[in-house]
């Protein structure tokens, strides 16, 4: 048998403390690596913050200046209404008012359909309950059934979504005589 030689324990203490050393060392130099990409992370989530900041402010923005184009553009149409209304005291003759208010009206008309708006074709259409809103019928043989018979209120489209429906009548066929009536159809009862 060989008896292997024992190693020096004093030997081993600074192979030991060595290795420790470089540990101690690369653990530091792990933590400084981590203290950085911390640091990163605090800098990008901050520049993200303010990147939404500026974001949001900037549609907020955006819309503000949007409806301000549009007023503008209003503006000389209400300068002549003020005018029209001014003029129109002095006036004897209404035909001159009348013609200067449509010219007005086109002009404003011209002006929403720049800005995408346009007009709800309703009357003698057939009803369509995404863009009429009926009030009442109207009992005629004249048109066909569901056509639009009377325009109430014009409505309107922007960029082709309905913004204001129009306020129609509709026709409906007339009740011939023995046909059963809505009032006929009524139960009563009584206590």
């Amino acid at each position: 048998m060989s008896e292997e030689p024992e190693e020096d324990p004093k030997q081993k203490t600074p192979d030991m403390r060595r290795k420790i050393e470089d540990l101690s060392r690369s653990l530091e130099a792990e933590r400084k690596r981590a203290d950085e990409y911390l640091t990163r992370l605090r800098y990008m989530q901050a520049d993200f913050e303010n990147y939404e900041k500026r974001v949001r402010r900037e549609r907020e923005d955006l819309v503000k200046m949007s409806s301000e184009r549009v007023v503008a553009k209003m503006l000389p149409l209400l300068d002549e209404l003020q005018i029209a209304l001014v003029e129109s005291r002095k006036l004897k003759d209404a035909e001159a008012f009348i013609k200067g208010l449509a010219i007005i009206l086109g002009n404003l008309l011209d002006l929403l359909r720049q800005e995408g708006v346009e007009e709800i074709e309703a009357l003698g259409r057939k009803f369509d309950p995404l863009k009429h809103e009926v009030v009442s019928f109207i009992e005629t043989d004249s048109v066909e059934e569901n056509t639009v018979v009377k325009e109430l209120r014009r409505g309107y489209l922007l960029h082709s979504r309905v913004i204001r429906p129009s306020v129609v009548e509709v026709a409906k066929k007339p009740l011939k005589a023995g046909d059963p009536s809505p009032s006929n159809n009524v139960e009563v009862t009584t206590i």
